[in-house]
């Protein structure tokens, strides 16, 4: 039987290959896997040789750079330690710290020279060692020294300087032989080491071209390996950089990050997210659901919710998280306030960014908080305040200035603009006066220049229609706009009027007084002079029979002196300041006799008429009156001015049945038709019987726009010193007194007529007091006179002597008082002047009366004020008669006293 198996000789039978080849291929596998291995340990063993060749090479190469770096820091720290000690050496306050620690430096560097693995190859180098020896050993010898350079002599600065200076041609050496040893070392090596590269490489390269196709495609398949490889590596680097740098952007933002899945799980979050929620540091993990997070909120008693409402909370919660896009405020338990953006990608994910708005919130109540105190401090001012941007558009303002502006309810509020509420006022204020427009542009043009400066302030005042005064004050801000005040002055102005007013009265009064005081003593002069004609004439008429011619002349003069008597009274009673003293007064009369004081004070080229004239009664004063007839006249004398022109007075009573129709001023003038006449009125009278009082002129009239304002105090509209503003607002003042009223008709360049109003007294008009004249009766008393004008004492003693009484005459006050006193009783009667010199006739009567307490005396004087009136009779004086005094007069007043009827 035919079998497979050993020989009997021992040796072994390879099987039959059954197929073809197969006998052939496991050799050859054989062979290629024994190639390969060869090739792999040849290559792998030059592999390792080469690379052997090269750290070897490469560790030389370093070694010699070590040494070079150690080397260069060893001259370049020597060289800054002998510049820093220039420096030290040179500077003008000592600091040695820079030049200890580059000394410290340059010493440090020495020792590694000497020991160390480092150097090794620098100390074959000849004479190395003992050229940093010897450096040292220079080194420790100024080390003392270095040590405390601050107080060291400038000598022995410069002897360690020469020292150290010494080492610097050493040191360049020791570099240069170092440096030269190095490079011979690197030579050799580096020769060596390419002599076996190149063995290396002809064994490679003779290996290699046995193996060249194994080789390439072990080459090949290498290199596709190794792309593949390096691809993935460059992949995940790639991937986990972009992570790293998204984690750290993430991480450095100022808000909490936060990104959710397309699941609604956490996929991202950053460590300011966890900061904003400490709550959830504890359960926040990637793969978390927002769910999750909601039921741990609640169960830690971050989120308030009712047990009961729990699940509907957080089922309408996260399906409003599911569909994000809003953006909203949160405040956290702990009091954190948080601005929470959520948006959707377009990969489904859900990106929420956190805010941390605590702060802001809290700037926000506290500018609520200050906005709350500024309104509450504006409404509670009385001052209107709008404040103003930069645009001029309206930021805040209070009630107070809605209020003294009179707006309608809801023109004012913020971001109107100024421009607006200008205009709107000077459309309410002044309807017709002028162009809107360029009034507007005006007064914005004065703020525009004042907020061009962006300092200072302007003050304005403002007539409002109401007839009120409002202050405004613009302030400009350094930011740009400004703030504008309103104050309601109102008040104030009337009160600055009625104090101006005051002080002009009191001024006036002042000037009445000091005008009586001088009139007082022009009229004793002139009174003496009047009185010593009518003396002389009176003596003349008792010498001459009245059919004689000369009589009726003498008698004139006695009525011209007595009407320049009159006159001189007058005028004292004018200039003397007395309170009203109504009482039933002849119009006519009256006004007749003002007006013979007004002519001569009127220019040449002015005439003054009398109209309708008629005699009636008005109760009044006397003196009042005539200063309002003296008013109009003067006034209307300077509306002349230098043209030729007329001023007519009337006097008639008037019935008025409608006040309003029936009191006016009719001016009797030639005037086109297309002038109507301008008027004005002041006073209300009702119906009944008035005298009415015309003064007209045909002056330069009263245009429309001064009209409303003549009555007002101080207003004038004369140059500066030439008028106070007071003669009408006097008039209007004396005629409300009197219970009357004033109208004004004027037409400009045609005249101007004035209507006074009084009311009419029943009954007829006071008797006119007539003069007394004719002859006195006479007596045999025995009279003391005395007066300092001589030739009135010696008219006054004839008249009296030719009456028939006993007169001795003095005209020293002071002698007729030694005479009086030496005889008391020799004297029926005293007959003093009230003014004289050295001792005035109160004086001497107070004198006599010491010594005669029950003495007559009758006092004589020019001008007596209704004060020394009741003085002189408290002191004792019978009867006081004034200068100058009739013979009649004089009799009647001594008949008086001696019979004790005054």
């Amino acid at each position: 039987m035919a079998a497979e198996g050993p020989l009997m000789d021992g040796t072994l039978m390879l099987p039959r290959a059954r197929t073809g080849g197969g006998v052939s291929i496991r050799p050859r596998l054989l062979r290629y896997a024994g190639l390969v291995v060869a090739l792999s340990a040849f290559l792998i063993g030059v592999f390792f040789s080469f690379q052997g060749l090269f750290e070897q090479r490469e560790l030389i190469e370093k070694e010699s750079r070590i040494n070079i770096w150690f080397l260069a820091q060893v001259e370049i720290e020597y060289l800054q330690m002998m510049e820093s000690l220039k420096e030290f050496a040179l500077a003008p306050v000592k600091d040695p710290q820079a030049t200890e620690e580059r000394f410290e430096i340059f010493w440090s560097r020495l020792p590694v020279m000497l020991k160390g693995p480092q150097t090794a190859g620098l100390r074959e180098v000849e004479g190395f060692v003992e050229a940093v020896s010897a450096m040292i050993r220079t080194l420790e010898e100024v080390e003392p020294d270095m040590g405390q350079l601050a107080s060291i002599t400038p000598a022995r600065l410069a002897e360690i300087d020469r020292k150290l200076d010494i080492l610097r041609k050493p040191v360049h050496d020791m570099v240069r032989r170092a440096l030269l040893y190095e490079t011979d070392e690197v030579g050799q090596t580096r020769a060596r080491h390419n002599s076996l590269y190149t063995k290396l490489v002809a064994l490679f390269a003779a290996t290699l071209v046995g193996g060249v196709t194994i080789f390439m495609l072990l080459f090949n398949q290498i290199l596709k390996t190794h792309r593949a490889v390096v691809a993935a590596d460059t992949a995940a680097e790639a991937a986990r950089a972009a992570r790293t740098e998204l984690e750290l952007a993430i991480n450095s933002i100022s808000e909490g990050f936060i990104i959710y899945d397309q699941r609604d799980r956490v996929a991202l979050f950053n460590q300011k997210y966890v900061e904003l929620h400490p709550g959830q540091a504890d359960i926040i993990a990637v793969g978390v659901s927002f769910e999750a997070l909601l039921r741990h909120a609640i169960a830690r008693g971050g989120i308030a919710v009712e047990p009961e409402n729990v699940e509907d909370w957080v089922r309408s919660t996260v399906a409003q998280h599911l569909a994000p896009g809003d953006t909203f405020e949160s405040r956290l338990d702990r009091g954190t306030w948080l601005k929470i953006s959520e948006r959707r990608t377009s990969d489904g994910r859900v990106v929420g960014v956190h805010t941390d708005i605590t702060e802001l919130k809290e700037r926000e109540t506290l500018i609520n908080q200050k906005s709350t105190l500024l309104q509450t401090t504006l409404e509670n001012m009385k001052q209107g305040i709008a404040v103003f941007d930069r645009d001029q558009r309206l930021l805040i303002f209070n009630d107070r200035f809605i209020e003294i502006n009179n707006y309608p309810e809801g023109f004012v509020h913020p971001a109107r603009s100024y421009a607006e509420l200008v205009r709107f006022n000077v459309e309410r204020e002044n309807p017709g006066a002028g162009d809107v427009e360029a009034r507007v542009f005006s007064q914005l043009d004065t703020v525009r220049r004042l907020l061009q400066e962006k300092s200072g302030s302007l003050r304005q005042e403002r007539r409002l229609p109401d007839g009120r005064v409002v202050e405004t004050i613009h302030a400009a801000l350094p930011t740009g706009g400004f703030v504008k005040t309103y104050m309601d002055i109102t008040e104030r102005v009337r009160s600055e009027a009625d104090r101006t007013r005051l002080t002009e009265q009191f001024h006036a009064a002042q000037k009445m007084q000091a005008l009586g005081t001088l009139a007082g003593g022009i009229a004793h002069d002139f009174n003496n002079i009047i009185g010593s004609v009518l003396g002389n004439v009176s003596l003349m008429m008792i010498d001459t029979p009245k059919d004689d011619p000369a009589y009726r002349r003498l008698q004139q003069i006695v009525e011209a002196g007595t009407r320049a008597r009159a006159l001189v009274r007058q005028i004292l009673t004018y200039s003397r300041y007395a309170e009203l003293d109504r009482k039933p007064v002849d119009i006519s009369r009256a006004i007749s006799a003002s007006l013979e004081v007004i002519r001569p004070l009127l220019p040449r080229n002015v005439s003054l008429q009398t109209g309708r004239w008629a005699s009636c009664a008005v109760s009044g004063d006397a003196t009042q009156l005539h200063q309002i007839v003296l008013n109009l006249c003067l006034n209307a004398a300077q509306a002349i001015g230098d043209a030729r022109g007329r001023i007519t007075v009337s006097v008639e009573p008037v019935d008025i049945k409608n006040s309003e129709t029936d009191v006016a001023a009719p001016l009797d003038l030639a005037r086109p038709r297309s002038m109507p006449p301008v008027q004005a009125r002041a006073g209300t009278i009702g119906p009944g019987r008035y005298v009415r009082i015309l003064v007209s002129d045909t002056g330069s009239g009263i245009d429309a726009a001064t009209m409303p304002r003549i009555f007002e105090p101080f207003f004038t509209t004369k140059e500066v010193g030439k008028g106070t503003g007071l003669g009408l607002a006097a008039v209007h003042g004396i005629v409300r007194n009197h219970e009357g009223a004033i109208t004004v008709e004027s037409v400009p360049g045609i005249g101007t007529c004035f209507a006074i109003f009084l009311p009419l007294v029943d009954g007829p008009p006071p008797a006119i007091e007539r003069e007394p004249l004719g002859q006195a009766s006479g007596g045999h008393e025995r009279i003391l006179l005395i007066d300092d004008d001589r030739k009135l004492l010696s008219v006054t003693q004839e008249v009296l002597t030719r009456l028939g009484y006993t007169v001795e005459s003095s005209a020293e006050p002071a002698r007729a008082l030694e005479l009086f006193r030496e005889r008391p009783t020799a004297w029926d009667l005293v007959i003093s002047d009230l003014a004289m010199p050295r001792m005035p006739g109160e004086v001497l009567s107070a004198e006599m009366l010491k010594v005669r307490p029950d003495l007559p005396i009758i006092m004589l004087s020019g001008f007596i004020s209704d004060k020394d009136d009741a003085f002189l009779r408290a002191l004792g004086v019978r009867a006081i008669v004034t200068k100058p005094v009739l013979p009649d007069e004089i009799d009647m007043a001594i008949r008086s006293v001696l019979a004790g009827t005054v």
